[in-house]
C-alpha cells in the first residue's frame, strides 16, 4: 500500500540517508553453546574471552555478558537448573558463573591440566569434566555448591566429549581411537569401542534415553552404538571430514549435525524400517542447511530451532521443520551496548572496536539546484535515489588500548570537545582539539568516582557527563570544564532497578532520565533543572512487561518515552499524565519475530513518526490517526488502501501502522544527523569475513 500525501509531509518527508559502511568490526569465532530450558536461556562463548548470553524466550536478542580474564578461554558450557551456569577452559579451571551478577561464583582446577568438555547429569547432582592428561573428575553439585566427589582411572589420551546417560549411572566419553562407557560410581571402564582406525577421534557425543550413544568423529562418519552391550548399530557419512558437533530435539527423534568439511547443518529424523516381519529404527535424512561458510563449531537445539555458532562468529538460528515461514536468521557478532556516537554539528562519529575506538567524518553530498530542491512532492512513500558525493568519509585517529584489555563503552561529546571510553579496569577521558587535530589524555587531579562505566552519555550541551558504574548500579554526574572533570552528585539506580542495566537515556532537554534492566522493568527519573541540576528523584516505574526491553528513546520537547520489547511491541509513555499514549500489538513488524527493534529514532518535528530498526531492516513507523479523504490520493499500484487502512486503525486507534520498510545488511546504529539526515551504521557480511581463510569448496550439483 503506498499513499501520496497533496502536500509536504510535516517535518519535511524527505531524508538523506548516510550509509556508513567503514565499521570493519572482526569475526569472533563461537567456541560453545549451551541451552538453558527452564530459563530460556542461550549461553554462547566465544574466542574473544567472553560469555554472551541470548535471551530466547520471545525474539533472540543478546541480554548480558560475561566478560572472562584475558587468558582464559572457555571450551565447553553446560547448565544446572535456571541460574547455574558452569564452563570449563584450556588453562584448567572449572569455574561456576554467577549469571546475574556476572562473575565468578566458584572455581577448581580439578586436574591441573587443560579441560576439554563438561557435563551434568539429568538428575543435576554431579557434573564431569574431561581433561587433557585423559583423566576424568567427577564433581557434586548438591545443596548449591561445588565440591570433589571422585577420579576415574586414568585413560590413554586426552578426553574429547561426554555424556551422562539418563540414569546418571554411566558416563560415555569419546577420545581418539574409541569410546568408552564409565561406572560412575565404580570409575571403572564398562565397555570400549574402537573406531575404524587409531587416530581417528571422536569430536562431539549425545546419549538417547533407550541408551543409544551417537557419535561423531575426525572422518564426517557418525557411528550408532548399543550402550548395553557396547555394540554397532549403524555407521553413515554425514561430512567429508570432522563432524565436531551433535545436537538432538527434546522428543529424540531429530539429529542434527555439523562441521568442518563442508560446514552444512545436516537433520537426520528417526524412521522405522520395515523388512518384511521385522522392524527397526534409522536414522534418515530429513534436511539439509547451507547457512554457514566457513567451519561449525557447536549445536544447540531450542525447541523446533537450530542455534549454531562456529568461526565466522555469527550465531545462526534456523528451523529443523521443513515447512517454516522463515528458515534461517544470522545474528552477527556485534559488541553488547552502543557502538557508535555523534556530534552532529562537526559531523564526526566514534566507533568502539573491542581495542580500539576510531573518530570518522562524513561524507558530504553534492549540493543539487535550488529548483531541483523545491520539486514537488509527486513521489510515491519509499522513493529513494543515489545522491553524488563531495567528499568521502575521513578517519581522523584511533585510539588503542592494550591487546588484554576490552572497551565496554565509549562516547564522543556532542561539541566534540570530548572523547570518553572505558574499558573493564580503567576509565580514560581525553580532551580532543580539531584546529589543529589533537588529543590529550587528563590523568592528573582526576575525581576518584572517575571509575568504569558500562554506560557513557554526554549531555546534548556537551557540558556534564554522565557514568554509570555497573557494579552498583550508581549514576554518577560530572561538571566539564576546558581542563578538568568535577564530580557533583551520584544517583543510585539500584534502589529500582535490581538487574543489570541495559539501556540507559536522557531527554535532550535533561529534565527526564530513563532506564531498563535486565529483569523487565524500566526506571525514570526527574532531574531538576533549576538550582542544584543533579538533583534527582525517582518519578515511576513502566508497568513491568512480560519480555525483555530491546530500545529506549525520548522526544524532543515531550515528556514521553518509546520503548521496545522482544516480543515486538512498541509503547509511547507520557510521563506526566502516567498514561500509555501509544501502543502496537506483537510482531506488527513481521521480521521481529527473527530479529528484535535495537534502535529508536524520532523526528523532533513531528512526534507521529517513529523510526525503528532491526539488524535486517530499517521502518518507518506513523502513530494511527483520523484520515480523510481529501487528504489522500490511492496510488494506481495499490489495492484496497482505504478499506485495509481504516480497518486497522479502527481496531487499534491508538496504535501505529507500517509506512515505509527499506532493506539493511548488519545494521548496528541509526543517529539523526540534522531534521533531514540520518545516519546509519552497518557492516556486509563479506566485509565482516574477509579476515578469515578462504571458505571450503564444494561441488554442487551431481552430489548427494
Amino acid at each position: 500500500m503506498t499513499a501520496i500525501l497533496n502536500e509536504p509531509p510535516q517535518g519535511g518527508g524527505k531524508q538523506q540517508l548516510h550509509n556508513a559502511r567503514f565499521y570493519t568490526i572482526k569475526p569472533r569465532a563461537i567456541e560453545s553453546l549451551a541451552y538453558n530450558k527452564l530459563a530460556k536461556c542461550l549461553a554462547v562463548s566465544r574466542e574473544s574471552g567472553c560469555i554472551e548470553l541470548w535471551n530466547m524466550e520471545y525474539t533472540p536478542y543478546l541480554d548480558r555478558v560475561i566478560h572472562l580474564q584475558a587468558e582464559a578461554s572457555v571450551e565447553a558450557l553446560a547448565w544446572a537448573g535456571s541460574k547455574r551456569l558452569f564452563s570449563v577452559d584450556l588453562s584448567g579451571k572449572l569455574i561456576e558463573w554467577d549469571v546475574q551478577q556476572l562473575k565468578q561464583r566458584y572455581e577448581h582446577s580439578p586436574t591441573g591440566n587443560a579441560l576439554w568438555c563438561i557435563d551434568i547429569n539429568q538428575q543435576e547432582t554431579m557434573l564431569a569434566v574431561g581433561s587433557e592428561e585423559g583423566h576424568i573428575n567427577i564433581m557434586s553439585i548438591e545443596n548449591n555448591e561445588l565440591t570433589y566427589k571422585s577420579l576415574f582411572n586414568k585413560q590413554k589420551g586426552r578426553v574429547l566429549c561426554c555424556k551422562f546417560d539418563k540414569s546418571g549411572k554411566r558416563l560415555v566419553t569419546g577420545s581418539e581411537g574409541c569410546v568408552r562407557i564409565w561406572s560412575v560410581l565404580k570409575g571403572q571402564t564398562l565397555h570400549t569401542m574402537t573406531l575404524s582406525a587409531k587416530d581417528v577421534i571422536v569430536w562431539s557425543l549425545q546419549v538417547l534415553g533407550d541408551n543409544t550413544i551417537v557419535a561423531g568423529d575426525s572422518v564426517g562418519f557418525v557411528t550408532v552404538w548399543n550402550a548395553e552391550n557396547g555394540t554397532q548399530i549403524g555407521r553413515q557419512r554425514v561430512l567429508d571430514n570432522n563432524v565436531f558437533a551433535l545436537a538432538l530435539n527434546e522428543e529424540e527423534d531429530r539429529l542434527v549435525c555439523s562441521g568442518m568439511e563442508p560446514p552444512l547443518i545436516r537433520v537426520y529424523s528417526k524412521t522405522k524400517i520395515r523388512r518384511e516381519e521385522s522392524e527397526s529404527e534409522r536414522w534418515i535424512k530429513y534436511i539439509q542447511r547451507d547457512v554457514h561458510k566457513h567451519c561449525v563449531k557447536s549445536l544447540a537445539m531450542a525447541g523446533p530451532l537450530i542455534v549454531s555458532g562456529g568461526l565466522d562468529g555469527i550465531l545462526t538460528i534456523s528451523s529443523s521443520e521443513r515447512n517454516s515461514e522463515r528458515n534461517v536468521a544470522q545474528h552477527a557478532p556485534f559488541l553488547k551496548g552502543s557502538v557508535a556516537s555523534m556530534a552532529t554539528e562537526s559531523r564526526l562519529l566514534l566507533l568502539r572496536y573491542p581495542h580500539s575506538v576510531q573518530l570518522w567524518r562524513l561524507a558530504s553530498a553534492v549540493v543539487r539546484p535550488e529548483e531541483e530542491q523545491q520539486e514537488r512532492w509527486d513521489q510515491p512513500v519509499g522513493h529513494s535515489e543515489d545522491v553524488v558525493v563531495a567528499k568521502a568519509p575521513q578517519k581522523l585517529l584511533q585510539l588503542k588500548v592494550r591487546e588484554k584489555s576490552f572497551i565496554q563503552a565509549a562516547a564522543l561529546s556532542p561539541d566534540a570537545e570530548w572523547i570518553c571510553y572505558s574499558t573493564l579496569t580503567e576509565l580514560r577521558f581525553s580532551r580532543l582539539t580539531l584546529e589543529p587535530l589533537a588529543v590529550k589524555r587528563l590523568e592528573e587531579d582526576l575525581p576518584s568516582e572517575l571509575t568504569p562505566a558500562s554506560h557513557i552519555l554526554f549531555t546534548e550541551q556537551g557540558k556534564q557527563l554522565l557514568l554509570l558504574d555497573p557494579s552498583t548500579n550508581r549514576l554518577n554526574f560530572f561538571e566539564l570544564q576546558p581542563d578538568r572533570v568535577q564530580f557533583r552528585s551520584s544517583l543510585d539506580l539500584g534502589a529500582q532497578l535490581k538487574g543489570t542495566i541495559s539501556h540507559l537515556v536522557e531527554s535532550l532537554s535533561g529534565g527526564y532520565l530513563a532506564a531498563a534492566s535486565s529483569d523487565n522493568l524500566i526506571g525514570v527519573w526527574q532531574l531538576q533543572a533549576s538550582g542544584n541540576r543533579h538533583a534527582a528523584k525517582h518519578l515511576l516505574n513502566l508497568p513491568r512487561h512480560r519480555a525483555g526491553t530491546t530500545a529506549l528513546a525520548m522526544h524532543t520537547g515531550r515528556p514521553r518515552l518509546v520503548a521496545a520489547y522482544a516480543d515486538g511491541r512498541l509503547v509511547e509513555y507520557d510521563l506526566e499524565k502516567r498514561a500509555f499514549t501509544c501502543e502496537t500489538a506483537e510482531y506488527l513488524i513481521p521480521d521481529t519475530k527473527h530479529f528484535c527493534i535495537n534502535g529508536i529514532t524520532l523526528d523532533p518535528l513531528n512526534p507521529n513518526i517513529f523510526l525503528v530498526h532491526t539488524e535486517e531492516f530499517m521502518y518507518v513507523l506513523e502513530r494511527n490517526k483520523r484520515l480523510f479523504s481529501e487528504d489522500y490520493v490511492v496510488n494506481t499500484k495499490s489495492k484496497k488502501y482505504s478499506d485495509e487502512s481504516r480497518k486497522l486503525i479502527a481496531e487499534n486507534p491508538n496504535g501505529m501502522r507500517l509506512k515505509l520498510e527499506l532493506p539493511r545488511q548488519h545494521l548496528v546504529h541509526v543517529f539523526r544527523l540534522s531534521l533531514d539526515e540520518l545516519v546509519n551504521v552497518s557492516i556486509t557480511t563479506n566485509n565482516l569475513l574477509a579476515s578469515l581463510p578462504q571458505p571450503f569448496q564444494r561441488k554442487k550439483f551431481g552430489s548427494a
